[in-house]
C-alpha cells in the first residue's frame, strides 16, 4: 500500500476503529495484507460508514486480487467522501478490472475536473485505447439510451459492416423500444453472419421469451445447445422455459447444469436457489445463496433472492430473519439501484410496518423499472390507500384491471 494513501488516516472514526485502522494501515505498508484485512474488516464492523475504513479494506483486497468484493466497498467509501480523489481512483482502476469502463471513465473525468493535478487519473485516462464504433453503441445501450445506439450501428451497417455482433445489439435496440418486426429482422441477419454462434441463439431465445413467443424461445434454446451442450447462458434459459410451463424439478436440472458449466456466472447460482426456494427446499436454498452471495459479493440479485426466501412464511425464520431480508434489500439496491423487485421488496417490507411515505419512493420506483408488473400495481394503490391519496390509488387499480386483461389475451 502506497504512502500516497495516508491522507486516508486524517479523519477520525470512532476510537476503536481507529485502532483497528491504525494496525491494518501498519500492517498493509509491511506488506501483510492478509493482516491487515482483518484488522479493517474490524474497523469497518464497529465503524460501517466510515470512509477510511472502507476504502483502505477495498484497497487491500484489490491487492490481493478480491477485485469484486473491493469494488462495493471503495464505491461506498467514494458515496461517503465524494471529494476523495484517491479514493475514487482505486475504484476506477477496479472498474477497468472489471470492464466497467463507461464508469470508470465517469470517475476519472470527475476526478480531474476536481483535482486537475491529479497525475495518476490523467495517465490512466490518457492511456486509455479508443473506442470502437461498436464500443460507443454499447456503452449508449447500457445508457438507455437505445435510439442513439441503434442509429450509431445503422451507420455502421450502411457504412459495411457485417459483423453479427453489430446486428445483435440493434436487434436487442429494437427490442427494448417495442419494435419487434424490426428486432427479428436484425436477429435473423445475425444469425445468417454466424450460424454456428450458440450465443447468438441464446440471444435470441431472450428476445423470444420476453416478446412472449416461448415456441421460439425453445427452439433458440434447443438450437444453441445442440451447438454448445454447456452454453450456460442456454441452460439458464432453459431454466426459465420450464418454469414459465410449471416444471420446476426439470427448472432445478437445467440451473444445476449451468452453475457447473460456468464457475464464474453468479446468475446460474442464483436462479439455482430460486428453483430449489420454489421446490420448497428452504435448507437447499439457503445454502446455495450465502454460497453465491461469498463468491459473488458484488452480484445485487442474490441478495434480492435471499431476501426473498427469508420472507417466505414457510421459512418460518421470525422478526430476526426479516431484519436481515431488510439489510440483504438494502445491500442489494446499493450495490445496484435498477432492480425493481428489490424496490418492490423493500416497499412491501415498509408498508407493513406502517411506514407508507417511507415505502412510496421505492413502490413508485419499482413501477417505473417495471411498468407490466401487476403485483407492483397492487402494493402501490395500497400506499396510496394508507395515504389517503385516492384518486392515486384509483389509477393504479385501473392499471393493475388492465395488465390483467393483456395477460389474459
Amino acid at each position: 500500500m502506497t504512502a500516497l494513501l495516508a491522507f486516508l488516516l486524517l479523519a477520525q472514526p470512532v476510537p476503536a476503529a481507529r485502532q483497528h485502522l491504525e494496525r491494518g494501515f501498519a500492517l498493509a505498508q509491511r506488506g501483510d495484507l492478509k493482516a491487515a484485512e482483518l484488522e479493517l474488516r474490524l474497523a469497518v464492523k464497529l465503524a460501517p460508514n466510515d470512509a477510511q475504513a472502507l476504502a483502505l479494506l477495498g484497497i487491500a483486497l484489490s491487492q490481493q486480487g478480491e477485485i469484486e468484493e473491493a469494488t462495493p466497498l471503495l464505491d461506498r467509501a467514494s458515496k461517503l467522501d465524494p471529494g476523495n480523489g484517491n479514493t475514487r481512483y482505486n475504484l476506477a482502476l477496479n472498474q477497468l478490472r472489471l470492464g466497467k469502463r463507461q464508469d470508470a471513465e465517469a470517475n476519472l473525468a470527475r476526478i480531474l475536473r476536481e483535482q486537475p493535478d491529479h497525475k495518476q487519473a490523467a495517465a490512466l485516462l490518457a492511456s486509455l485505447p479508443q473506442k470502437t464504433g461498436y464500443e460507443t453503441a454499447l456503452d449508449e445501450y447500457r445508457a438507455g439510451r437505445f435510439a442513439q445506439s441503434g442509429a450509431l450501428l445503422q451507420r455502421m451497417i450502411d457504412g459495411g459492416s457485417r459483423d453479427p455482433n453489430v446486428f445483435r445489439l440493434l436487434a436487442w435496440c429494437h427490442h427494448r423500444q417495442g419494435r419487434e418486426t424490426e428486432s427479428r429482422t436484425a436477429m435473423q441477419r445475425a444469425l445468417e453472419l454466424a450460424p454456428g454462434d450458440p450465443a447468438l441463439y441464446a440471444n435470441a431465445a431472450q428476445i423470444l421469451l420476453e416478446q412472449r413467443n416461448p415456441g421460439g424461445a425453445d427452439s433458440a434454446v434447443q438450437k444453441a445447445l445442440e451447438l454448445a451442450p454447456d452454453n450456460a447462458a442456454a441452460l439458464k434459459l432453459a431454466g426459465t422455459l420450464s418454469v414459465a410451463r410449471g416444471d420446476l424439478k426439470q427448472a432445478l436440472e437445467w440451473y444445476q447444469r449451468a452453475a457447473e458449466a460456468d464457475h464464474s456466472d453468479a446468475e446460474a447460482v442464483e436462479r439455482l436457489g430460486t428453483a430449489q426456494w420454489m421446490l420448497f427446499r428452504y435448507a437447499e436454498a439457503r445454502t446455495t445463496f450465502e454460497t453465491g452471495i461469498h463468491r459473488f459479493p458484488a452480484y445485487a440479485r442474490a441478495y434480492t433472492a435471499y431476501a426473498k426466501l427469508l420472507l417466505d412464511p414457510g421459512f418460518q425464520a421470525g422478526v430476526e430473519a426479516e431484519l436481515r431480508a431488510r439489510g440483504l434489500i438494502e445491500k442489494a439496491l446499493a450495490l445496484d439501484a435498477s432492480q425493481a423487485d428489490a424496490h418492490h421488496e423493500l416497499g412491501k417490507l415498509l408498508l407493513t410496518a406502517d411506514k407508507a411515505s417511507e415505502a412510496l419512493p421505492h413502490l413508485e420506483r419499482a413501477a417505473q423499472l417495471d411498468p407490466a408488473n401487476r403485483a407492483v400495481r397492487l402494493t402501490l394503490a395500497n400506499a396510496y390507500r394508507a395515504l389517503g391519496r385516492r384518486s392515486d390509488q384509483a389509477r393504479q387499480l385501473e392499471r393493475y384491471r388492465e395488465l390483467g386483461k393483456q395477460e389474459a389475451r
